[in-house]
């Protein structure tokens, strides 16, 4: 049986799906956004990748790194969704760039610390939920089983694959039989796992860790990770 010690769901907006594009980062940081401002309306993604990738140097087809997710959120901060929607989920846009007048937009601060599942708990607790990198495997793209109602994906003990690093959002926490999960908030639509949503343990998370951040409204934000020197310029997508 899952025992659900913590479930944000409710606070957090509709699962969307971000196609062909490596845009599962901007995705994950801009419902963490929105979240911690309580704000409204959808934070526009688009905008959020753009000034990502423009900080990196790099083109629009090849992902984005937290260290400049974190300082755009800080510096650029986010508008609407309605201001520049999401331009498709298969190709990015030529010419790439955002529409030409100023937006109003929401910001906030980050911090640095490093990799703590307690801590992750303690943020969700605190009903933040927490941006996560992770190394995914297969098992990331097989059908979830189901423990009642509640999706369950597949532990594996596959190698890490240093080029399959895939943000997500970890939206709650539990325990399946004495084993710690967290409930994690995907950005491949709907049919993955339940709505979006599927349980994965602690042990596969943790051991496939790339980094992390807590976006927190009106206070510094918490970023993970194992190593701060390991993976500065990881692309994530």
């Amino acid at each position: 049986m899952l025992n659900i010690v913590a479930d944000l769901r409710k606070q957090l907006e509709p699962v969307r799906d971000q196609g062909r594009r490596p845009t599962c980062l901007s995705f994950a940081a801009s419902a963490a956004h929105r979240s911690a401002h309580k704000h409204p309306t959808e934070l526009s993604t688009e905008w959020l990748y753009y000034h990502a990738t423009k900080r990196d140097g790099l083109r629009a087809d090849e992902g984005s790194t937290i260290e400049a997710t974190r300082t755009v959120i800080l510096e650029d901060g986010q508008p609407d969704e309605e201001f520049w929607p999401y331009q498709g989920r298969d190709a990015s846009p030529n010419p790439y760039r955002p529409p030409g007048q100023g937006p109003e937009v929401v910001c906030c601060d980050s911090g640095l610390r490093h990799k703590n599942a307690d801590c992750w708990r303690a943020e969700i607790d605190k009903g933040s939920p927490v941006v996560i990198t992770v190394f995914i495997s297969p098992a990331f793209f097989q059908p979830a089983r189901f423990v009642g109602p509640e999706p369950l994906m597949a532990e594996d003990l596959i190698p890490i694959d240093p080029t399959m690093a895939h943000a997500v959002v970890l939206a709650g926490y539990g325990d399946l039989n004495g084993a710690m999960h967290f409930l994690v908030r995907n950005s491949w639509g709907l049919g993955w796992g339940w709505a979006g949503y599927a349980w994965i343990s602690e042990a596969y998370l943790t051991r496939r860790f790339a980094g992390a951040f807590v976006i927190q409204h009106g206070a510094c934000d918490d970023v993970q990770s194992h190593d701060t020197s390991a993976h500065p310029r990881l692309r994530v997508g």
